[in-house]
């Protein structure tokens, strides 16, 4: 069950309203650090994301196979809205998704396992540290300063809101990067990470399913360290900035250790 991710979400939510709240029209519109969105296409995509299980069949239609493609025109379908309208949107709908979100935690259903585009496979118990994860995400490195455009102070970064983050970008460490990560990882990787919602973890090579383990600890005898912060790790495995700008240490084999780093994209 995820009821460190309800409780993120809950926290995130409020957070983003907040921030919402408090815009003038000129901060509405200008361009947040999310390539070709301003800050109300920020806030239009958190909307759309909790309408996957509020109402999805009022979605613009996406590109199958494509999640960051499908969230794009999707965003894009509310581009001529007022910012009043997306701010009342978000509301709403961000409301009804934090219900149905805590439904999805139920004994039964919460084990489900759904397709998530090019995402990869998950319990539907998860579905709700995606919905922390975007909008931690989005609001702090997108929205906020230093790399977005709005002076507001910065929300908690703490071990309920970036734990939850973090089971939802470690379990899509297998799954969301492809090829690209199996190919990569032939000997164990130690991934640490500090700060809130962090620990230590070993990328293992692929098993018969094809997909990269993400073992608790040190396993293995890995053969290259790479060690960052929960913050940090967001920003570079997102890519919204390249590893080598951020206080990131590679140890053991340095070349093995870039090889997996830069096949790490999540989203």
């Amino acid at each position: 069950m995820s009821a460190r991710g309800v409780e993120a979400f809950r926290a995130e939510r409020d957070e983003v309203l907040k921030v919402a709240k408090s815009l003038s029209a000129d901060e509405w519109a200008m361009a947040s650090d999310c390539d070709g969105w301003r800050v109300q296409d920020v806030i239009a995509h958190m909307a759309n994301v909790c309408r996957t299980v509020v109402d999805p069949g009022s979605l613009a239609p996406g590109v199958p196979g494509d999640l960051e493609a499908t969230q794009a025109a999707q965003a894009e379908a509310h581009r001529d809205w007022t910012a009043d309208a997306v701010l009342a949107d978000y509301e709403d709908v961000s409301g009804k998704a934090v219900e149905s979100v805590i439904g999805l935690q139920a004994p039964g259903m919460a084990e489900t396992v759904i397709p998530i585009e090019n995402a990869g496979h998950y319990p539907l118990h998860m579905v709700v540290n995606a919905f922390a994860f975007d909008h931690y995400c989005h609001l702090r490195y997108d929205v906020l300063r230093p790399s977005g455009p709005i002076d507001r102070p910065a929300p908690p970064s703490d071990d309920v809101r970036l734990g939850a983050t973090m089971e939802w970008l470690l379990a899509g460490l297998p799954q969301m990067p492809g090829d690209a990560i199996r190919d990569a990882v032939t000997r164990p990787v130690a991934l640490e990470l500090t700060g809130p919602g962090g620990g230590t973890w070993t990328i293992m090579p692929a098993g018969d399913d094809g997909l990269v383990e993400v073992a608790d600890g040190l396993d293995g005898d890995p053969a290259a360290t790479i060690t960052s912060s929960t913050d940090d790790f967001i920003v570079w495995a997102t890519h919204r900035r390249p590893w080598s700008e951020l206080s990131v240490e590679l140890s053991g084999d340095d070349t093995y250790a870039t090889e997996v780093i830069e096949a790490i994209h999540l989203f």
